[in-house]
């Protein structure tokens, strides 16, 4: 091969290695920079902006239409359907120790307790009748002719349980309609329907167990002044307040069936209280929820039995909060307390406290 030859040679092999070159920079063009065959830069086969191989714009696989990294539909990273933080989980070790936020609501009424119907609404007494509230709109009358009714609680069927002055403690459907379930239980205060559905009733004697069926009952507790009840979150202990006025609290360990394993015995003693404890509910860490007339405040009680004042009402009596509800159904916040005001109106107040109830 001549020196022609041996040139031309070299000039063809260096025009190929460039055709090659750029053949190889059009196909990363086209396809972006990544191993994958759409038009972004990431890495899969969508076109995203993603690494992952769906259609949205976050890194799970599930086709949903936010920019997070959870399976929902919404814009937080919690995997509920709200566009807020993820409502349902709390650290039990640092919950506040005063509310988070305080509300005097303007249309519920209240005397001695409250109950939610999960279908949206609140109901209470005005003294006189009972008064049903949505949160958003006005109240109206629910039932006439019941004075001064204590404690409410619904049952898993959708009535109401009310303990009243004409019926003793009576049972009132959804439309209104009252019939008596234990006509001689005529001076009941607390309410609670248990996990068996049983009604839980008190009337700072006994403790009363009643089937709501057929009104049979049994006294299950005397002799502590028994005012109001309620369950721990797995269902082995009950919690018992006491109208004795030396502001004790039991506990009873209970069995599968929900009897006492043994007799009640004192679980803490709340300093200072006398003899009004007027509520008490259980929160989804184990805390007990009471608050007290004698003293106008409400106090939280950790499952050890560690009594912290929650709030402390400025004005002795007059704002005191009676009875103790969560929030449940549309439009109330089952992160916070509803309790009723007999000595401001009837009125309700409300605290976020950051916890659900124990169910």
């Amino acid at each position: 091969m001549n020196r022609t030859d041996h040139f031309l040679a070299i000039c063809a092999a260096l025009a190929a290695l460039c055709l090659m070159a750029t053949l190889t920079a059009c196909e990363d063009d086209t396809r972006g920079s990544g191993s994958d065959s759409d038009s972004d830069s990431d890495g899969d086969s969508d076109s995203d902006g993603d690494s992952d191989s769906d259609g949205d714009s976050d890194t799970d696989t599930a086709t949903d239409t936010d920019a997070d990294t959870d399976t929902d539909m919404d814009t937080d990273s919690d995997t509920d359907t709200g566009t807020g933080d993820d409502t349902d989980t709390w650290d039990c070790d640092a919950l506040p120790t005063s509310p988070i936020f305080i509300e005097p609501l303007t249309g519920p009424v209240g005397y001695h307790d409250v109950a939610f119907d999960g279908e949206g609404h609140i109901v209470g007494s005005n003294g006189s009748e009972l008064i049903r509230t949505t949160a958003s709109g006005p109240p109206e009358v629910f039932v006439v002719g019941l004075s001064w009714v204590q404690g409410l609680e619904y049952l898993p069927d959708g009535d109401l349980v009310a303990a009243t002055y004409e019926y003793g403690l009576a049972r009132i459907t959804p439309a209104g309609a009252v019939s008596a379930i234990v006509p001689s239980l005529g001076s009941i205060y607390g309410i609670t329907v248990g996990p068996d559905g049983m009604v839980y009733a008190s009337d700072n004697s006994s403790l009363y167990r009643v089937d709501p069926s057929d009104g049979t009952y049994d006294v299950i507790a005397s002799g502590m002044s028994p005012r109001g009840v309620d369950f721990s979150p797995d269902l082995t202990r009950m919690y018992i307040t006491s109208g004795g006025g030396l502001g004790r609290v039991f506990v009873a360990e209970l069995d599968d069936e929900f009897d006492f394993i043994a007799d009640p015995v004192i679980f803490t003693t709340i300093p200072g209280a006398g003899t009004y404890l007027d509520g008490i509910r259980v929160d989804a860490c184990g805390n007990l929820w009471i608050p007290n007339y004698n003293t106008s405040n409400l106090y939280r009680i950790s499952d050890e039995g560690t009594v912290i004042t929650y709030y402390d009402w400025p004005d002795l009596y007059s704002g005191y909060g009676h009875g103790i509800k969560w929030g449940r159904g549309a439009g109330w916040d089952d992160m916070s307390v509803f309790m009723p005001q007999p000595y401001s109106g009837n009125t309700v107040v409300r605290f976020e406290v950051g916890v659900h109830y124990r169910e």
